[in-house]
């Protein structure tokens, strides 16, 4: 279990940004001992990491590069049906997790590990894929629109993914020894 505190003469130390202090100060003013000077989280879980990075994705990246919290670590979580749209989930670790049925459209999804995650269902229109590693990702009836391609995958006229064969193919021939 982690326990998380965070003081806002830290955060002001460290030069956080407004956005970052006011979502600390809006979040302070509802602790139940009453205090405003810091903010505690008894047990800390990945659904912190997704909402911080939801609410204030430059203040959440932020906050993990000086320490302050936990990195966001989305491994085998369910995130199922989430309304992801706009996320900044630049290089999160995704992967094994449920993003079936997600709206990621327009999300930008940079260097994620999306190994073995399940996104099936997913519309990914306009998502930012570029450097994500998607090895034995589903996306099977995952809906990409016109968007840029993703290498292994083919875009039916549908705007659906579909699995493109002969790369698993090459894929599989690559593995066995």
């Amino acid at each position: 279990m982690i326990s998380v505190s965070i003081w806002r003469k830290t955060l002001v130390r460290l030069g956080a940004c407004e956005d970052g202090l006011a979502l600390f100060d809006a979040i302070a003013a509802q602790q139940p001992d009453g205090r405003r000077d810091r903010i505690c989280i008894a047990r800390w879980t990945p659904l912190h990491g997704v909402w911080a990075w939801m609410t204030c994705a430059g203040f959440a990246r932020w906050a993990e590069q000086h320490g302050i919290v936990p990195s966001a670590d989305l491994r085998g979580a369910d995130l199922s049906d989430a309304d992801l749209r706009y996320a900044d989930l630049t290089d999160a670790n995704l992967r094994d997790a449920d993003l079936s049925g997600a709206d990621l459209s327009d999300a930008n999804l940079r260097g994620a590990d999306l190994r073995y995650a399940n996104l099936s269902d997913a519309d990914l229109r306009g998502a930012d894929l570029t450097g994500a590693d998607l090895s034995r990702a589903d996306l099977t009836d995952a809906y990409r629109g016109p968007s840029q391609p993703i290498p292994g995958w083919r875009t039916l006229a549908s705007g659906y993914m579909e699995r493109d064969c002969g790369v698993e193919w090459a894929d599989w021939l690559k593995e066995t020894p």
